[in-house]
């Protein structure tokens, strides 16, 4: 394929194959069998037919990788249109005068359209190769070796490809195998990972004095006789060993020893090579200097020496809507870095859309056949998790049998209502043993296993509509916080009803942490312990413990006095966590009669004034239901104002009597605190169904009554950057 250089060694890919031919007038031809240690002589009369196969395969690769180029253009324009509001006075000028919505939306569809019919054309020239294993029919990488009139010719060398079956039986092959050389195939030119020039030059003396290649190609001898600058083999090796060196991106498996760095000069890794657009019949040098346009969803960094790629990529561009059962839940996409290498780095590339495999040894991922239409506009897909995978048919024959593989590494990430940008809340997880098949055929369900909440899904919850295959997930202590906010707000996008991708076991067990969290003053990580047991257990001794001791009595007047001086801590707390923190408010003993921070002692404060009984008690009953967001949230808080997750649940008559006669206490005539009168006006007050993409407030502001019943914001797009990195964001009471 054809580059320009720039000084930092990157290019631009070209539009079209342009330039003039790397071939002079019909002659027979030499190329470098790359893989294979052979020269390759092809007769003058079959040269248009093979030089027609080198441009059918590099027009279909860069046909493909164009329409992925262009498609990323149309949705990054279409995104910023639809974001317009958040860009500076000034940009919102111009995109003012850029094409509308409708229009830009129309220029996506057909720009997916383009995409699918390059990708159509790039998997017909596919579907005759054979498997990696079998020889038959695969592509074949070689080097031309140009007939010279002297050292002013330009200087370089390009990659071109053939299927295998292109080759003909008669042409003349020449081994380049040197009398010292044992090894031969793959291997024969490399040393310590490199491409050996000394090696390989010694080789190509060897048959020039061991063959008829001198009589049989005349001007091989002239070729033989250049400076090793001027010949496109030294180049080659020169350039393919500076790209082994190119520095790597890699999230999964740390560190990599630079001993483990090695030109792959195999089948599948030319296959890969190949398909991430190396191909150069016309034009400039050095295939090497190039950058990649693998998905429409981000970029490559290439390493095509290894025969590897980093693909840093957003699934899908803009996000999409994640619904359960057909109801909407809220936007999401995941920020994957996915290294790729060989035959299943260049499904990746060839097939679109991912099919993402959990095994023993970690998440994978390979193409699947799809079209780029199943993406369909940035910000307007659904994926319905509650849905099964539809099939989009098998594996491409050329990727079967390939020994690399493509590692997933990355997070999933959530549209946060406050901040109104993606924020990751779990991260790809490596396989554990006994996940395997976990939740059977449940196409999102979440538990919590080894101090991690472990969320297992189609792989559409990470990369959006058409990828393939399940994948697992997890939150550990670094991403607790978002986690535990987009199960809050998951909950008030279903007004509190059940979430029935997460078992009660695993809710109960972030319900606990919460509730020990605010209830401590301490960090929600800190009870991350190894099991839901252990927490449940943890929760319900420290229950037992506040019941009778004057240090009981001085903890609940602690909690008493950070809920008053901080309300904040109770904004992601579940309907459980509310109730059981109401509970132990309203837990008391003789010692609690004598905590002064039951009853406030400020007499400028007109509690003081009162004869209610533990008024700051009181006050912090309330304003833990200044939280609630809907008369639904309500009635789930009444029901579980009891000592433990695992305890039957109370009617929501049961939970306001006793919830009522603990606010009765000691009220006496009009001069108390009437906090009894003042719950029930908060319930009128609520909303009978929570809003939908909006930030969860107190209920006594205005900000709430004044919420939307579904925000603008809700389904639209974003396209904000994030590191690849867990937050450091932590729950602090």
């Amino acid at each position: 394929m054809s580059q320009g250089g720039n000084a930092d060694g990157n290019t631009q890919t070209r539009n079209k194959s342009k330039g003039q031919d790397a071939y002079h007038e019909p002659a027979d031809q030499l190329f470098y069998m790359v893989g294979k240690g052979t020269i390759l002589a092809v007769p003058r009369e079959d040269m248009p037919d093979l030089l027609a196969e080198m441009r059918l395969l590099e027009s279909v690769v860069e046909s493909q990788q164009q329409a992925t180029s262009h498609l990323k253009s149309c949705q990054d324009k279409y995104i910023q249109v639809k974001q317009s509001s958040y860009f500076k006075p000034e940009e919102r000028a111009a995109l003012s005068e850029a094409d509308s919505a409708e229009s830009l939306e129309r220029e996506v569809i057909l720009a997916q359209s383009e995409l699918d019919k390059a990708n159509r054309d790039l998997i017909q020239e596919m579907e005759p190769l054979t498997q990696l294993s079998d020889n038959t029919n695969h592509i074949s990488e070689l080097i031309p070796i140009q007939r010279r009139g002297g050292h002013a010719s330009a200087v370089g060398f390009r990659m071109t490809y053939v299927r295998s079956q292109k080759i003909q039986n008669h042409w003349r092959k020449y081994r380049l195998t040197s009398r010292a050389d044992t090894t031969g195939g793959d291997d024969s030119v490399i040393t310590q990972g490199k491409v050996d020039w000394k090696k390989l030059k010694n080789q190509l003396t060897d048959i020039g004095d061991g063959t008829s290649i001198k009589v049989d190609i005349p001007w091989f001898d002239d070729w033989m006789k250049l400076e090793d600058q001027h010949k496109e083999l030294f180049q080659w090796s020169e350039h393919i060993n500076e790209n082994l060196q190119i520095a790597r991106s890699y999230q999964s498996g740390g560190e990599h020893d630079v001993d483990s760095l090695k030109v792959d000069l195999s089948a599948e890794a030319q296959l890969m090579r190949w398909s991430y657009g190396a191909s150069g019949v016309s034009g400039e040098a050095n295939p090497f200097k190039k950058e990649g346009a693998i998905k429409s969803s981000g970029h490559a960094e290439l390493m095509l020496a290894e025969a590897k790629a980093s693909i840093d990529c957003y699934e899908p561009p803009g996000g999409y809507m994640m619904a359960f059962a057909g109801m909407n839940l809220g936007m999401l996409r995941s920020h994957t870095i996915l290294s790729v290498a060989g035959g299943i780095g260049a499904s990746i590339a060839a097939e679109l859309n991912i099919d993402a495999e959990f095994t023993g040894s970690g998440a994978k991922a390979k193409g699947v056949r799809g079209s780029s239409r199943n993406g369909g506009i940035p910000g307007k897909q659904t994926v319905d998790m509650s849905l099964p995978d539809n099939s989009q048919g098998g594996e491409l024959g050329a990727f079967i049998g390939g020994q690399l593989e493509a590692t997933v590494a990355g997070q999933v990430e959530w549209k946060s209502p406050e901040s109104e940008k993606f924020e990751p809340f779990a991260k790809i997880a490596p396989a554990i043993a006994g996940q395997i098949g976990i939740g059977g055929e449940a196409t999102l369900k979440i538990s919590y296993q080894g101090g991690k909440f472990r969320i297992f899904a189609r792989a559409a919850l990470c990369y959006g509509v058409g990828a393939k295959g399940k994948l697992i997930l997890e939150v550990d202590a670094t991403l607790i916080y978002e986690f535990a906010k987009w199960v809050t707000y998951q909950l008030k996008n279903i007004n509190y009803k059940k979430l029935d991708f997460i078992d009660a076991v695993t809710f109960e067990a972030l319900s606990n942490m919460l509730t020990l969290a605010v209830q401590t003053g301490e960090d929600i990580k800190e009870f991350m312990y190894d099991s839901a047991l252990e927490i449940q257990n943890t929760a319900t001794a420290m229950l037992s413990a506040l019941e009778s001791s004057i240090e009981a009595a001085s903890e609940r007047g602690e909690l008493v006095e950070r809920i008053n001086a901080n309300p904040d801590i109770l904004r992601y707390t579940t309907p459980d966590s509310k109730g059981a923190l109401l509970y132990r408010l309203m837990q008391r003993n003789a010692f609690d009669n004598l905590d002064g921070s039951n009853r406030t002692t400020d007499i400028t404060d007109k509690n003081f004034w009162r004869f209610g009984y533990m008024t700051q008690r009181k006050r912090a009953i309330i304003r833990t239901f200044t939280w609630i967001q809907s008369q639904e949230e309500y009635h789930s808080v009444m029901k579980r104002i009891k000592s433990s997750q695992t305890e039957k649940n109370l009617t929501i008559n049961e939970g306001e009597e006793k919830l009522l006669r603990f606010l009765a206490l000691g009220e006496t005539g009009w001069w108390s605190s009437h906090y009894a009168d003042n719950l029930k006006r908060f319930y009128n007050a609520l909303r009978p169904k929570a809003s939908k993409g909006e930030p969860i407030v107190r209920n006594d502001m205005t900000e709430y009554l004044t919420q939307l019943e579904v925000s603008p914001a809700f389904e639209k797009p974003c396209f904000n950057t994030t590191l690849c990195k867990p937050s450091n964001a932590i729950y602090q009471a």
